[in-house]
């Protein structure tokens, strides 16, 4: 049952909550790229630009049609470290201004890969089982939000308000591929991804918003409302499809070409609202229902040419994501962007053009036939945008927008050595920013962020 309480008293209520959805970011809030790509310190010294590589036990993360390039079973393990700060900066809130930083490490990939020579017609055939973690979701925020807000008869409303944010958690995969050798020039491959808690029981993430809000009128009689928002996303459960192709026109020149499948996963949500203090003193709400997350598709396109002199590899890839169609689905049909957190109808999204761009050195010496150690040298660089809002920064212009993208650059460094051609040992250094970005977290005039990434991976490829 509804209760009765005078009209401005219960305006007065709302403003916290009101508050807070301008505060508490988007329902999925991805720290890292959500532009998600493979795994593997030699790729990401590389810049990510692998595609048309795609010749190590972490094939089936960029392009399962480079899987028939191996010619020995493998098994790869793949560590991670990840560090991101946010910077913000707020012309109509000076009070948010202030840095937020979060890090945290994982096992990033393993895999076991198991070629078969000479099969169907003498082709090769190439079978792995993969696991990669390929969402991170961690976020935290400590802010102060105040506000004075004119009413009639020259009363002034005082509102402050402490807000801590908090996201954690992650999605990963199991993908069983297959890759096959059509032709001495041309492979294919599949991958499925398959993304259950059943099988991965960390696939889960869960935001949880704490505020204490102190108000008045013309600072008589001060009043303070304080409390929680949880929101859980546990049992993520869906299936999708990575297809590649892999084409050598020449022993020195390749074309890589993948596309990932949109899908839509199956997840249980809750969310658990308490407040105290007002009329009511103590509220409360907690609801459950099952969703659906839509996910986008993407397609990649890379060109990698290896010099003469087996030394130097260089690499490019381009890659489409269809962001317009990432949707969060609720009980009752209703559309909203994961992005922005407003009804679909007005939240548009551009596709994102991520370029990478990477190179590969390798210490060959052609007066020693064998090399007990064989080290190597990469580095690459990064356009990698991230889908926004792309609403405008200016006074009453931060409703619907026309979802142009927010810029993000990397740049990456990476080496290696290959130890008596038995166990490989990769490291690689990520450093990826953006400068004036995430405008969509607070909604408010003049606010934005500058935003700092980086990533270290280290990880070892074992040949039987």
């Amino acid at each position: 049952m509804k209760r009765a309480c005078p009209r401005l008293r219960c305006s007065l209520l709302a403003l916290p909550v009101v508050l807070l959805a301008s505060v508490a970011l988007a329902q999925v809030n991805i720290n890292s790229s959500p532009n998600a790509v493979g795994s593997g310190a030699r790729a990401l010294g590389m810049g990510g630009a692998f595609i048309a590589v795609a010749d190590d036990a972490t094939a089936a993360s960029w392009n399962p049609g480079g899987l028939t390039q191996l010619e020995r079973p493998e098994l790869s393990i793949v560590y991670s470290w990840k560090y991101g700060e946010e910077d913000f900066d707020s012309e109509s809130h000076p009070e948010l201004n202030g840095s937020h930083d979060v890090d945290f490490d994982s096992l990033n990939y393993l895999s076991f890969v198991y070629p078969f020579k000479h099969t169907i017609a003498g082709r090769n055939l190439v079978l792995s089982l993969n696991y990669q973690r390929k969402f991170d979701f961690d976020r935290a925020l400590d802010v102060y939000f105040h506000d004075i807000t004119p009413l009639p008869f020259g009363f002034l409303f005082d509102l402050g308000t402490r807000v801590k944010y908090r996201q954690g958690g992650s999605l990963s995969a199991i993908s069983p591929a297959l890759g096959f050798e059509l032709t001495n020039r041309l492979s294919v491959g599949v991958v499925a991804n398959i993304w259950d808690e059943s099988l991965l029981p960390s696939n889960e993430w869960k935001e949880r918003t704490e505020f204490k809000t102190r108000f008045s009128i013309n600072g008589v009689i001060p009043s303070f409302v304080w409390g929680e928002i949880v929101e859980d996303y546990k049992d993520f459960e869906g299936t999708n499809y990575t297809f590649g192709l892999l084409y050598r026109p020449t022993q020195r020149l390749s074309v890589g070409a993948v596309y990932h499948t949109k899908f839509a996963a199956d997840v249980k949500y809750t969310r658990y609202f308490r407040l105290r203090g007002g009329v009511p003193f103590f509220t409360s709400a907690y609801r459950e229902e099952d969703r659906r997350i839509e996910y986008p598709s993407a397609i990649g396109v890379g060109l990698a040419y290896r010099f003469p002199n087996d030394k130097l590899t260089l690499s490019l890839d381009v890659t489409r994501r269809e962001w317009d169609e990432f949707v969060e689905v609720d009980r009752t049909g209703r559309r909203t962007s994961p992005i922005t957190g407003l009804r679909k109808n007005v939240s548009f999204h551009e596709p994102t053009y991520t370029v990478r761009l990477g190179g590969e050195y390798v210490f060959v010496d052609a007066n020693r036939p064998k090399q007990n150690y064989l080290p190597s040298l990469r580095a690459g660089l990064i356009y990698d945008p991230e889908p926004a809002g792309g609403r405008p920064d200016r006074w009453f212009g931060l409703g619907q927008g026309d979802g142009e993208t927010e810029k993000y650059y990397g740049v990456t460094l990476g080496a290696g050595v290959l130890i008596k051609n038995r166990v490989n040992i990769d490291a690689a250094y990520e450093y990826r920013w953006g400068d004036d970005v995430r405008k969509d977290s607070f909604s408010l005039f003049g606010t934005d962020a500058d935003v700092e990434q980086h990533q270290f991976y280290l990880s070892t490829v074992v040949y039987f």
